[in-house]
């Protein structure tokens, strides 16, 4: 039960990094490896929300995020005729987004300001657990040796393959997200007001969303989950061609407002991902390893929580093991204060994509538009909680 001093933390993306820079404020040496050969820039744009963000302010590199991303206050929604059909403002603070790129060279830069590095291309094979300490075996033959390890490596963590293996696949949500860049001022939306708000259009089925990810050149994303029933791998969704996900969304999404289909047609390169989650597990530690972020409960991007979830584990953990508390009550204490909500958001995003599949037909999109507006409130109160717990969740401890 000693204190930790030296952590092996497995993943460079974003709650590997965070979690370092914690762990380093209170003495504890981390070695961070990544089984990628070099910093990764998978993903387009996303959103850190208002309780992300104040992890970002604890660790002193908010308003550098800020600058490199778009702001965004609130949220509006639509009909597919583009009427408004609710309107939420933030008021515990405001999300930022940004391009995945981008933001992760802001952790690196912040690592590498701190001293710190990141070993690349260490891809982990076993872990062996010692009286006194926990060994992390490589591909390579190489070793690490620390008090405790945390694995932070995404959805199809090694870590979690290895501590649970009745857990190492990750659920296959049955959705592909995909997404892009419009290239054409004639595909920026007409009100103004869009580009300081996230902006969600839904239909008789589907839903799709589209916001800035920089400022102050401004930079339309637009985003949307797909139907796909079979499993495709990530080679054979990069093999797809750009074409023909161009023509499925236009099929898809043809007679909605503008610009929805100017947004489409005007991306050259439409990236894809299958979609996966991690609903529930019997644990987010074994002896001295610990899960967090999508290693632990990884959720479609539907929930809008994934990147901000990750950086609150990442403080949570890192800040208790800082303080000198003993990994295993630790451990046992983040996941109370973090699992229950954790878990909510997973099956909230699932419920999300589900709904999205539901076909409406007049009636059900009349009675929608009518139904929608009262209720907004409820929706931006759930949110208020949400970006607020995590200010709750340290009163508590």
């Amino acid at each position: 039960m000693k204190n930790a001093r030296r952590a092996i933390v497995i993943g460079g993306g974003i709650a590997g990094p965070a979690l370092a820079l914690f762990l380093q404020r209170g003495g504890i040496e981390p070695l961070i490896v990544e089984g990628y050969s070099e910093p990764t820039t998978i993903g387009a744009g996303f959103q850190i929300a208002p309780n992300g963000m104040r992890v970002l302010r604890a660790l002193g590199i908010a308003d550098k995020v800020t600058a490199a991303g778009a702001p965004a206050s609130g949220f509006a929604f639509r009909n597919q005729q583009g009427r408004t059909i609710g309107r939420i403002k933030i008021r515990s603070g405001f999300g930022v987004t940004v391009l995945r790129a981008a933001f992760q060279q802001i952790l690196l830069d912040e690592i590498a300001r701190r001293g710190l590095a990141i070993q690349y291309g260490k891809r982990l094979c076993r872990i062996e657990e010692r009286t006194d300490g926990v060994v992390a075996h490589f591909e390579d033959g190489s070793t690490a040796e620390g008090d405790v390890l945390l694995g932070a490596d995404g959805v199809h963590s090694r870590v979690r393959s290895l501590i649970l293996p009745a857990y190492a696949r990750p659920r296959y949500t049955g959705m592909i997200g995909v997404g892009g860049f419009a290239e054409s001022v004639t595909a920026a939306p007409r009100d103004p007001q869009d580009a300081h708000q996230l902006n969600f259009t839904v239909g008789p089925r589907l839903q799709f969303g589209y916001a800035t990810v920089s400022y102050p050149k401004v930079n339309w994303g637009w985003w949307s989950h797909l139907p796909q029933p079979a499993e495709l791998t990530g080679e054979a969704l990069r093999e797809m061609p750009d074409a023909q996900i161009r023509a499925r969304l236009l099929d898809a999404f043809r007679g909605w407002h503008e610009p929805i289909e100017a947004m489409i047609s005007t991306t050259s390169s439409v990236m894809r991902t299958a979609i996966y989650d991690v609903p529930s597990l019997p644990s987010w530690s074994a002896g001295r390893m610990m899960l967090l972020g999508d290693a632990a409960h990884a959720m479609s991007p539907a929930g809008g929580q994934g990147a901000s979830l990750a950086l609150e584990d990442a403080m949570i953990v890192g800040q208790r093991l800082a303080a000198g508390v003993p990994f295993r009550d630790a451990y046992v204490q983040a996941e109370a204060l973090l699992r229950p909500r954790a878990e909510r958001m997973v099956r909230q995003a699932a419920e999300n994509d589900e709904r999205q599949l539901k076909a409406l037909g007049p009636f059900g999109q009349w009675m929608r538009d009518r139904m929608f507006p009262l209720i907004v409130p409820l929706i931006g109160r759930e949110l208020e909680r949400q970006y607020s717990a995590l200010e709750g969740a340290l009163q508590a401890a």
